[in-house]
């Protein structure tokens, strides 16, 4: 007897009960097919950092869901991304003063408000903060608590490992640029 199988783009057999998820669920193919798209929300945020006697540390937020995170927000028309940035640690932290150092990336989720699905796509920058900089939590996007963390405790304090990556990139910027900085030679004024 001829068994005839159809396969998917990745040569996997449908046979036998349909497509199935890595996971091993089956896919409810029509509803995959004809579900609405999500409304993308764009949003943009930034992991700082200042440098202590003690060594490096950065600035989380703790959510309203009651989890460490860094402040980021929806990007308002006419901004830039990084405008956006700037805009919303202000608003949520009070810090002032911050330099831009670089882009470091971007994490996306799903999440359903009243009956409708939507993607946040959050694009993160990397900033400083003045060795004396002080928070001034405001109550803005219902934040009301922050704390400077010790670099090397900042994964522990992390509460969303879809982060973990862009702090990663983030402490290895640092780290390379305070290489580069030590290995410029010491410059001498000419009077």
């Amino acid at each position: 007897q001829n068994e005839t199988h159809n396969l998917n783009a990745r040569g996997n057999s449908f046979a036998k009960g349909g497509p199935r998820r890595p996971s091993g669920r089956r896919l409810n193919l029509s509803r995959e097919l004809h579900a609405p798209r999500p409304r993308t929300v764009i949003s943009a945020g930034g992991i700082i950092f200042r440098r202590q006697q003690t060594g490096l540390e950065i600035f989380f937020i703790k959510d309203p869901f009651n989890r460490y995170t860094f402040p980021k927000g929806k990007q308002e028309l006419g901004e830039t991304l990084v405008q956006t940035s700037i805009r919303e640690i202000r608003e949520e932290t009070g810090l002032q003063d911050l330099r831009f150092i670089a882009p470091i990336g971007r994490t996306s989720f799903r999440f359903r408000r009243e009956g409708i699905t939507y993607e946040k796509v959050v694009y993160f920058f990397l900033f400083e903060a003045p060795e004396n900089a002080k928070e001034k939590l405001t109550g803005s996007g219902a934040i009301w608590e922050g704390a400077w963390v010790k670099a090397h405790q900042a994964f522990a304090m992390s509460s969303y490992r879809n982060l973990d990556r862009l702090l990663s990139k983030a402490l290895r910027y640092i780290a390379e640029e305070e290489r580069q900085h030590r290995r410029k030679p010491p410059t001498f004024y000419m009077r």
